[in-house]
């Protein structure tokens, strides 16, 4: 994965140049696919793939508030904000271009971090800002533990994390998992899920979309609710238990057969795709996929 080779680049710093607000442009060298390391942990964070084999970097802290350090090689390059603790001056609005098929790592504390455009890997953490993400990553990594994320990107395979912040991803395919804590997960217009996990505790979980013949989607709460919208094509098995709460067909004509334990089975179509909804105390709903509206 991308943590283990960024973790193999050298510390830039030690030859890095700073860039002063008098000089808030600065372009490196750098190949297609280079590692790009950034860190800023206040003000805001926007990252965009481009098709040219350099870095541009634009912004800089305000005066008195820190430095900006930026530097590396062809192979990698890793842009630091050195902000001093203790000041209360604005943090550090950063615009970053860099090759669309680079691995991306971006940290932030409290900075916003918005992303787009990217066919590399990406990895955006921060703690509470928030996360943003368009385009077509081949692997996406975003965590936040009080920010929302807002994912656009229907990656190969895609980990979202929050512990209080809502997760709402459109498009979604092929292998997706999204856990929070209190936070709802929303996957909107879902093209093709081939493996999917939604876990919340307290935080509502809505899937609505479709899941791949011989693929698989699994959802599950403690105590809030799961909301499935499947299209009228879908076919699978649909395995739904509500230990404290009540399991809900609102799919015309759909019958129900006892499955193991407490659940209740549905079959749509040829089955050939399975969905598992659980949750301890939320009802589940199981609902038919609504057509868009003619614009």
């Amino acid at each position: 994965m991308m943590i283990a080779r960024l973790a193999l680049l050298p510390l830039f710093l030690a030859v890095a140049l700073p860039v002063h607000a008098q000089a808030p442009v600065r372009r490196l060298a750098v190949a297609p696919d280079a590692s790009i390391r950034i860190l800023n942990l206040a003000g805001s964070i926007r990252v965009t793939g481009w098709d040219r084999d350099s870095v541009l970097i634009s912004g800089a802290p305000p005066p008195g508030a820190g430095m900006l350090l930026a530097g590396g090689s062809e192979r990698g390059v890793k842009i630091v904000v050195e902000a001093d603790a203790a000041t209360d001056l604005p943090g550090t609005d950063l615009e970053i271009r860099v090759p669309r098929g680079a691995h991306l790592w971006v940290k932030s504390a409290t900075a916003t971090i918005a992303i787009e455009g990217m066919t590399g890997e990406v990895e955006a953490s921060t703690v509470t800002g928030a996360i943003t993400v368009r385009g077509s990553p081949a692997v996406l990594v975003a965590e936040s533990m009080e920010g929302d994320l807002d994912i656009t990107a229907p990656a190969r395979v895609s980990r979202l994390k929050t512990a209080g912040g809502a997760i709402t991803v459109r498009e979604a395919a092929n292998e997706i998992t999204a856990t929070s804590v209190s936070g709802a997960i929303r996957l909107l217009d879902a093209r093709a899920v081939s493996s999917g996990r939604l876990e919340s505790v307290s935080g509502s979980v809505l899937f609505n979309g479709a899941v791949q013949p011989g693929g698989s989607l699994d959802l599950q709460t403690h105590d809030a609710p799961i909301d499935i919208f499947l299209p009228a094509r879908q076919g699978a098995v649909v395995e739904v238990t509500a230990f404290g709460g009540k399991a809900i067909n609102r799919i015309p004509g759909l019958a129900s057969s006892p499955g193991k334990g407490k659940a209740l089975q549905y079959r749509l179509g040829n089955g050939r795709a399975r969905v598992v909804a659980r949750s301890l105390k939320g009802d589940v709903s199981l609902r038919q996929q609504m057509p868009r509206p003619n614009p």
